[in-house]
């Protein structure tokens, strides 16, 4: 199994082999420091068993867009999250595919032959890219992976390329918690082995719970392209401002929405209103904070933007069905 990838600011041709697979029985590791013609940054290769992860955090200081040149001599199955930056793949092959992820989105798809162009219009890149095989889909999850994502699973069967989604998917607050917990993963050896394979397999049993629930039917969302930039935008904001986020009003005047655009526009992209949407972003942080990082309940509280912890409290039993004191038993 070979990669190859060719491009002026990478400096000339990578190649890379790969165990048939992606087999291995240990966890093997490459993070590099990158500070190349302009690429600056830290770049990372992880093979686990059946899986390899590849992650980037990297500014690049060229003018964009900048191009590569992509071929792969095996089936390719990828699940890939653009935490921010862009990525369009064009397939020289007009029966194959073309895929957009931009910032903030991920998508899942399936080629089987890749040779084309990459093609990136940001200088700044942070990603999660997760390659896999068939053979590891039927270990983790048997046979019944292919009802979960049937359509997927055809294309598998008859060698047609297939992208799950013809338009990308919003990243949700819950998958960007998991994988904030596979990149910030501090574990070595064997625990980290077996921590990041329960991230990959706990990322799986999400997706195909999204696809089994959805189909890959597409959104009837009829944005302009500007609109939904701007909601993405606003979607930015309330994530990293979760401890004193903006009122409407004050949301409105940093995206350039009116208010009744944007609450109807926010809800048809990310399934939510507004602030339901910051609940769950709320929720999901706090029960990290409380489970991994040892916060006290009333710290949790605070930290997500709650002055009264009782409020807190009620909110987070209403989302996860107990109370927040649990986790800490």
């Amino acid at each position: 199994m070979k990669s190859r990838i060719k491009s002026d600011i990478l400096g000339g041709v990578i190649e890379k082999t790969y165990s048939d697979d992606f087999e291995t029985d240990t966890l093997l590791e490459d993070r590099q420091e990158v500070n190349f013609k302009g690429i600056k940054g830290t770049t990372a290769d992880i093979q686990l068993n059946g899986v390899f992860l590849q992650t980037k955090d990297v500014e690049i200081d060229v003018d964009s867009p900048y191009e590569a040149e992509v071929e792969h001599d095996f089936p390719f199955l990828k699940l890939h999250f653009e935490i921010e930056g862009s990525n369009v793949y064009t397939p020289y092959n007009k029966k194959s595919v073309p895929i957009n992820i931009p910032s903030g989105h991920y998508n899942l798809f399936y080629l089987p032959k890749v040779k084309g162009k990459l093609t990136f219009d940001t200088q700044r890149r942070k990603t999660l890219e997760i390659k896999f095989t068939e053979r590891y889909l039927k270990r983790i999850f048997d046979a019944s992976y292919k009802k979960a994502i049937s359509h997927f699973g055809e294309a598998m069967e008859n060698k047609e390329p297939f992208v799950m989604w013809k338009k990308s998917k919003p990243i949700s607050p819950k998958l960007q918690l998991i994988i904030d917990d596979i990149l910030g993963c501090r574990y070595t050896n064997s625990i980290r082995k077996v921590y990041l394979e329960s991230k990959v397999a706990e990322i799986f049993s999400i997706l195909f719970d999204i696809i089994e629930k959805q189909g890959n039917a597409e959104d009837a969302i009829s944005l302009s392209a500007i609109d939904y930039a701007k909601i993405i935008d606003a979607e930015k904001i309330l994530r990293k401002n979760i401890k004193t986020p903006p009122t409407i009003s004050e949301l409105v005047l940093q995206v350039g929405l009116n208010s009744f655009k944007l609450k109807k526009d926010f809800k048809k992209v990310f399934g939510k209103p507004v602030f339901a949407y910051l609940t769950e972003l709320r929720m999901e942080h706090a029960k990290k904070m409380i489970l991994e990082e040892g916060y006290t309940v009333s710290e949790a509280s605070y930290e997500v933007g709650y002055k009264n912890p009782q409020h807190f409290t009620a909110a987070f039993k209403k989302k996860f069905q107990y109370l927040p004191s649990v986790l800490k038993e």
